[in-house]
C-alpha cells in the first residue's frame, strides 16, 4: 500500500485571514470523560498551547517552567543596551488553527520583512539583498514572547504556571 503525500502550496498564504478558516477536529473538548490533573513541562509556545487546549477540555493543568518568565524558544532578553529576540526571530502560518488562535491576539502579532536586510561593502554601496520570502512572516511585539505571554496569562492569574521551576525524574 502506497501513502500519498500531500505536496505544499505553491504560493502559501499571505495574510492571518486568509487561512483562519477552521478545520473539523477529531478531539472535542466534550469527548473526554473524567477530567484530570496534567503536569506540562515548559512554558513555551507548545506548552502553553497544550495547556490552553487541555484547560478547554476540562482539566485541571500545571505548567512547570524553568526560566522566569512564558516564551521558550520566543524569548526575548533585556540587556543594558535594550532587548532583542535571542530565540526564534520570526514564525510562519501554516496551519489553519494556528491562524485562527493568532486571530484572538491581533494586538501582539505583526506581519515582519527582512526586506530592509541589506549587506554592504567598505565604500557603503549594496552588495547583496535579502531574497523576498516565499512566505509570510510575522512576529510579535513588542518582544517575540508577548505572544505566549498574552497566551499564558489568563493560566499565571490562575495559578497555574510555576516558574523557576525544575522537573527532575
Amino acid at each position: 500500500m502506497t501513502k500519498k503525500t500531500k505536496k505544499p502550496a505553491a504560493h502559501p498564504p499571505a495574510t492571518l485571514a486568509e487561512v483562519a478558516t477552521p478545520r473539523a477536529s477529531k478531539i472535542s473538548a466534550t469527548s473526554v470523560t473524567a477530567p484530570r490533573h496534567i503536569a506540562v513541562v515548559g512554558a513555551g509556545i507548545a506548552g502553553i498551547t497544550c495547556a490552553r487546549t487541555l484547560v478547554r477540555a476540562g482539566h485541571t493543568v500545571t505548567v512547570f517552567e524553568k526560566s522566569r518568565g512564558a516564551g521558550g524558544r520566543m524569548s526575548c532578553r533585556n540587556t543594558e543596551f535594550g532587548s532583542f529576540d535571542h530565540g526564534a526571530q520570526y514564525f510562519t502560518v501554516r496551519d489553519a488553527r494556528f491562524a485562527l488562535a493568532l486571530s484572538t491576539s491581533p494586538s501582539v502579532v505583526r506581519p515582519w520583512s527582512a526586506n530592509a536586510v541589506r549587506i554592504l561593502d567598505e565604500a557603503g554601496r549594496v552588495v547583496a539583498a535579502a531574497k523576498p520570502a516565499l512566505e509570510a512572516h510575522y512576529v510579535a511585539a513588542p518582544g517575540m514572547n508577548a505572544l505566549v505571554k498574552h497566551w499564558s496569562q489568563p493560566l499565571v492569574d490562575a495559578g497555574q504556571v510555576l516558574f523557576e521551576t525544575q522537573v527532575s525524574r
